[in-house]
C-alpha cells in the first residue's frame, strides 16, 4: 500500500508538471500576419511579426527575413512583398499594386487571392475574394444638401460584398474625435432618425463607404472568433471603398 504522504507528493509533482506544461503551451511562439487588399490603393502592405500568446503579446520591430507573397488564384500571377517599410513599432512588407509590364493593377475586383508568409518552419496562408468596385448614387460629390430634406444615402451594389460600412467625417477631420461606423447589408441607408448625430452643424462632411468581404467582417465585428491563419494568427481580407465630400446646410 502506498503511504498517504507519498500520494500527496505524487499529486504535487503532477500538479506542478501540468502547470509548467500549460505555461509552455501558452507561450508557444506563433508568427503573425496582417494584410488587407484594396484595388483602389497603390501599395500592398503586410505586417509580419510574432507573438507568444493571445493574451501576452510580445512587442517587437517585426520579422525582417520572412518570405511574403500574394498569388492571384485566377491566373497565378504572383506579387512578392519586400521588407523594408518601417514605422516606429512595426516592420511591413510592401509591394506595388501595379504591373508595369502589363499596365494593369495586380489586385483586381472579383479575383481570389491567397497570402503566403513563410518564416523558418512556419507557414501562414489564407484566401480572400475582392469585392467589386462601386460608387455613391446619392448624394454626389460636392453636393449641397439641406439638412431637413437629407434623409437617406445609397450607393451601387458591390458584387461579392458581405457587408457595407459607412463613416461620416466632419471636415476638417479631428484626429482625436470618435467616429462610429454604420453597418448594413443593403445599399440604401435611412438616416432620418440618426442624422442629428451625423450632421450636427452646417459645414463640409466626408462620406466614406466600404464594401467588406467576410474575413474583414469577422475580424472587425466578431472578434470573439479568432481569424486564424494556417499555423499562426493574423488577418487577411479585402475591401473596396468610395468617398465623397458634401456640404450640409442647417437652419
Amino acid at each position: 500500500m502506498l503511504s498517504k504522504r507519498f500520494l500527496y507528493l505524487l499529486f504535487i509533482i503532477l500538479l506542478v508538471s501540468c502547470k509548467k506544461n500549460g505555461i509552455e503551451k501558452e507561450w508557444e511562439r506563433k508568427i503573425y500576419a496582417y494584410c488587407i487588399l484594396n484595388p483602389n490603393y497603390g501599395m500592398v502592405k503586410c505586417l509580419v511579426d510574432s507573438n507568444y500568446s493571445i493574451e501576452k503579446e510580445v512587442k517587437s520591430m517585426g520579422i525582417t527575413d520572412a518570405t511574403v507573397f500574394i498569388v492571384n488564384e485566377e491566373n497565378k500571377d504572383t506579387l512578392r512583398l519586400v521588407g523594408g517599410y518601417y514605422t516606429p513599432y512595426y516592420h511591413f512588407y510592401v509591394g506595388y499594386n501595379w504591373n508595369r509590364q502589363r499596365r494593369e493593377p495586380f489586385v483586381k475586383p472579383l479575383n481570389t487571392y491567397s497570402l503566403w508568409v513563410i518564416f523558418q518552419k512556419d507557414t501562414l496562408t489564407k484566401t480572400t475574394k475582392i469585392p467589386d468596385t462601386f460608387s455613391f448614387i446619392f448624394p454626389k460629390d460636392e453636393d449641397t444638401l439641406l439638412y431637413d430634406t437629407f434623409n437617406y444615402i445609397y450607393w451601387h451594389k458591390s458584387k461579392g460584398a458581405y457587408v457595407y460600412v459607412l463613416f461620416v467625417f466632419k471636415l476638417p477631420k479631428d484626429t482625436i474625435a470618435d467616429y462610429f461606423p454604420l453597418f448594413t447589408q443593403d445599399t440604401f441607408l435611412e438616416i432620418r432618425e440618426i442624422k442629428e448625430g451625423l450632421f450636427d452643424t452646417t459645414g463640409f462632411y466626408e462620406l466614406k463607404v466600404y464594401a467588406w468581404d467576410y474575413n474583414r467582417y469577422q475580424w472587425a465585428i466578431k472578434r470573439s472568433e479568432l481569424d486564424t491563419l494556417y499555423h499562426g494568427y493574423g488577418h487577411f481580407s479585402s475591401q473596396t471603398d468610395d468617398r465623397i465630400a458634401i456640404f450640409v446646410k442647417r437652419d
